[in-house]
């Protein structure tokens, strides 16, 4: 599918219907919340040796730029995966967050202990393509890109005994292919395209529901890509989370995007900590990404 001339009043692709979500009347979430809210933890892989025309997102590369072999990337996201969730998990859910991750097909075909523990705790897993070092995008070529949706879907079915309906792209990354294939492996929810607050019908078979992600809140984005300070990507976060409890649209969604080793280094942990409390978790409708999906369809 190629992007459509502009023309007024008309997007230039059909992946979801155009709308105002201003003025958009839903109703609230059970409890009697505005919003609902949840925490997508990326549980991600990188390759030391990736595919040649593989491509990383280029805002989260480092300091030192690009170079072979890529010790130091990889070494910060196995830090993730040995150490950084669990230090979120234990954060977030004794506060009463609830906690969604999405796991990379790489990590779930090294580390299927990995999936179990977090599918032990309670946490709704998502697929997110096969590796950091391969984000998808128009380039890829598509029979490479279906290959890859299919086996990381395939990947966390086998470690985790269940196939997973939901996604969340790698770095946010899509090609204008991406959707029909997700709708064709039976994908039914993602945690996506930040260009709303409130949930909508996504694919060109409308079989979707897109959860935008709050991307300007994204651990990743704000500290690695923007140079964010942690105290001040914390502050940022406590004001957001006060003006979502206070002003939230309804029916609206609050999906936090954390990278298990960004967040989940130690000096970063405190600042997330305080802008937590700042805001209790049960003035959101806590919910996994399926279960807000479902009530959606249900509304």
């Amino acid at each position: 599918m190629l992007p459509r001339p502009p023309q007024p009043a008309r997007l230039d692709h059909d992946l979801y219907d155009a709308r105002h979500a201003w003025r958009t009347a839903a109703p609230r979430w059970p409890g009697d919340r505005a919003a609902a809210a949840f925490v997508l933890v990326h549980v991600e892989a990188v390759e030391i040796d990736p595919p040649p025309g593989a491509l990383r997102d280029p805002g989260l590369r480092g300091e030192f730029g690009s170079f072979f072999p890529d010790y130091r990337s990889h070494s910060l996201v196995e830090y993730g995966n040995r150490i950084g969730v669990y230090r979120l998990l234990d954060l977030l859910q004794p506060l009463g967050w609830t906690v969604a991750a999405a796991v990379d097909g790489l990590v779930a075909h090294e580390r299927p202990a990995l999936v179990r523990a977090l599918a032990a705790r309670g946490v709704e897993l998502l697929a997110s393509g096969w590796s950091a070092s391969r984000m998808i995008t128009s380039a890829m070529p598509p029979d490479e890109e279906r290959g890859l949706l299919a086996r990381s879907l395939d990947a966390l079915a086998q470690a985790a005994g269940a196939r997973p309906r939901g996604y969340a792209s790698q770095d946010y990354g899509y090609s204008m292919r991406t959707a029909a294939m997700l709708e064709d492996l039976g994908v039914d929810h993602a945690v996506d395209w930040p260009n709303d607050e409130l949930p909508y019908a996504f694919g060109p078979r409308r079989r979707i529901v897109m959860l935008p992600a709050a991307a300007e809140l994204d651990d990743a984005q704000s500290m690695l890509a923007r140079r964010l300070q942690p105290r001040a990507w914390g502050a940022t976060l406590a004001t957001a989370l006060d003006w979502w409890r206070e002003r939230a649209l309804p029916g609206s969604v609050l999906a936090l995007p954390l990278h298990a080793w960004v967040a989940g280094a130690a000096h970063r942990a405190p600042p997330l900590r305080r802008a937590l409390a700042v805001t209790p978790a049960d003035a959101f409708w806590q919910a996994t990404p399926g279960a807000i999906a479902q009530a959606w369809r249900r509304r």
